[in-house]
């Protein structure tokens, strides 16, 4: 018998990861993401990204109760990159990132109350899927290297509403790269 042997490949140059700290905009409300990058065609404007994010103490009202939940997502994003052109050293070394993506719920919150006969109410279920928009500004340190400061808001985060953050973060290039 003979073996059927299929090979994909992916002209991929360099991998990006990334580390955020996020601070969303209810108060005690922070997280984390992760993630990893690349981009399309050999083309460094137009890239992907698919990061894990966890933002803790996201705060509903629901039966004049205060409840806070965790939120834990996949984001996948598409994303172009503006690469200013400039005789300043610190304008050249700016890149500003314009994404849009979906981003899928791994959580489940849900709130039981007791007193109301043990009624549930989901706030968000697994596999939930919201839109995303973000905006990042890279400043780069090396020519692997470099600094974020963005935003990244869900316009409508199933039934918690919109929820924003700003981060600061690093961003890491593994590989060959091409116009990063």
């Amino acid at each position: 018998m003979g073996a059927l042997l299929l090979m994909l490949t992916f002209n991929s140059y360099a991998l990006e990861t990334s580390i955020q700290v996020h601070k969303a905009d209810q108060s005690g409300a922070n997280g984390v993401s992760v993630g990893l990058g690349d981009n399309f065609f050999n083309h460094p404007e137009f890239n992907w990204a698919v990061s894990y994010n966890h933002v803790k103490d996201i705060n509903i009202t629901w039966n004049n109760d205060d409840i806070n939940f965790n939120l834990d997502t996949v984001d996948l994003m598409l994303s172009y990159r503006y690469y200013p052109k400039s005789y300043n050293t610190f304008v050249k070394s700016l890149i500003v990132e314009f994404q849009l993506g979906a981003g899928i719920a791994l959580t489940e919150n849900k709130f039981v109350w007791p007193e109301l006969e043990n009624e549930e109410k989901y706030f968000s279920e697994q596999g939930d899927i919201n839109s995303v928009l973000g905006l990042i500004v890279h400043k780069k340190l090396t020519k692997q290297m470099s600094i974020q400061i963005g935003m990244k808001h869900y316009p409508d985060y199933s039934e918690f509403g919109d929820i924003s953050s700003v981060f600061i973060g690093f961003n890491y290039v593994f590989g060959r790269q091409q116009g990063y």
